[in-house]
């Protein structure tokens, strides 16, 4: 990294926290269609202004407006830069330290909903470019910026986007969101993503609650989700739904070498005191699991009584929320169809399925040359080489944009950690993780 760069950061860093203060107070939460996601659209477009030859918010089918945004630079080659300004929902809300869009900074790090996921990518990315253009560079190949409003709810429309408005750019690649850095600074790189099925269960047995002696004959709907919900998994995690495993697509050789260097994750944010977080069989085991294995997960269950006090009630309705993440191979619809036959199967016809979110799989090859300058910018700016891993065990919509596309992409490293809490109360972003991800940007420029 070049000392002008560095004198620059030094120089602003002030301003990019604010930044990052202001852009982390606009509630733009996509499930619930807050108002604030256009004023999140229009605050970065403004930002972009002067960065960029061409900044417009465009109309998305079912989904709130895109930031879309090109400028042309001097090679013949054009990168997509990809992230999302809408942020999860902050319940519970009681268990946030500070308010989830207050801006609070303590202990070097930076609290709010949508800090980390996926506000700090977007602004070290326009900080790398306030930069490149403060040092009066001309941009080494073709930008198109693209920021949507709805990953959180499974990007509806983005590939019908894609087609109408990405599709005649002539894009060579795309640089993803960002993913994980290790404990210890290590960052990691990925080319893929899962896909997704999140789903609504809802049982209801009875026309009202009732008193609970009458559990010797009457049906308790708490009991039979409870039920039905072990029915999905084994005592390992793994999911029983007949058909759920088939026609997957075998990992090429080159990913489980890969695989097979890479660690878990810290485990240090997800233990809870002596009780070990993880699931049965050894540490090889689990490492190919994680990498390779789609999930069954129960994300929430509700019905009857769980308040203050005493109350001896027969529940009446119950409902879960299940979230399926998917491998290459998977298809999210046909997953929806072998849930509700297994239901059927296991006597319990009765509970309804709701779709809420269905999104493809999508993995990229992994080998092209803009991987390759991420790698080195990574490891230049970290001092560690970077652990890759073939897929993100998370979701997004690889498959609307590079699947559309035809192009290969993939997650850089960048400000979130296992303990930054994302998707969780307390979301945090460490701020001197945030400028090295302002220099990875630059570096990569200078490499590209």
């Amino acid at each position: 990294m070049s000392t002008e760069v560095e004198e620059l950061i030094r120089a602003h860093e002030d301003r990019m926290v604010a930044d990052l203060r202001e852009a982390a107070g606009i509630r733009s939460i996509s499930s619930s269609g807050d108002p604030q996601l256009r004023d999140m659209a229009e605050w970065i477009a403004a930002r972009l202004g002067g960065l960029l030859d061409q900044v417009a918010l465009v109309p998305v089918p079912g989904a709130p407006e895109a930031v879309l945004g090109r400028a042309s630079g001097r090679g013949d080659r054009c990168v997509l830069l990809y992230s999302h300004y809408d942020v999860q929902p902050t319940e519970p809300d009681d268990r946030w330290r500070h308010d989830p869009f207050g801006g609070v900074i303590e202990g070097g790090h930076l609290y709010g909903r949508g800090v980390v996921d996926d506000k700090a990518d977007i602004l070290a990315r326009i900080h790398a470019l306030e930069i490149w253009r403060a040092l009066g560079r001309e941009l080494p190949c073709d930008l198109v910026w693209l920021s949507e409003g709805a990953e959180e709810i499974g990007s509806p429309g983005l590939a019908e986007f894609t087609r109408e408005h990405l599709a005649g750019l002539g894009i060579d690649a795309c640089l993803w969101e960002s993913y994980l850095r290790g404990e210890d600074g290590e960052p990691e790189l990925v080319f893929g993503c899962r896909g997704l099925v999140y789903v609504e269960l809802r049982l209801r047995t009875l026309g009202a609650d009732q008193h609970s002696s009458f559990a010797t004959f009457l049906r308790s709907a708490t009991a039979e989700m409870a039920r039905a919900l072990a029915s999905l998994t084994d005592e390992t995690g793994r999911c029983v739904i007949p058909g759920f495993h088939d026609g997957i697509t075998p990992p090429e050789p080159r990913a489980l070498e890969l695989i097979e260097r890479a660690p878990l994750p810290s485990l240090s944010a997800a233990t809870a005191g002596d009780v070990s977080p993880l699931l049965p069989g050894d540490e090889r085991e689990l490492r190919r699991r994680f990498a390779l294995e789609p999930t069954c997960n129960i994300a929430g269950i509700s019905g009857g009584f769980t308040g203050p006090g005493v109350q001896t009630v027969l529940a009446s309705e119950a409902t879960a929320r299940l979230d399926f993440r998917l491998v290459p191979g998977q298809d999210p619809a046909r997953v929806v169809r072998l849930l509700r036959e297994h239901l059927a199967r296991q006597g319990y016809g009765d509970i309804t399925v709701r779709e809420m979110g269905l999104v493809p799989p999508h993995q990229s090859r992994l080998d092209f040359p803009l991987a390759e300058a991420v790698r080195r910018a990574a490891s230049e700016v970290t001092g560690h080489e970077p652990v890759v891993r073939p897929i993100i065990p998370g979701t997004g919509p690889f498959a609307f944009i590079a699947g559309e596309l035809g192009v290969p992409a993939l997650c850089p490293p960048g400000a979130f950690r296992m303990s930054s809490m994302v998707h969780a109360p307390n979301e945090n972003l460490s701020i001197a993780d945030y400028f090295d991800a302002v220099r990875f940007n630059v570096r990569l420029l200078e490499l590209l």
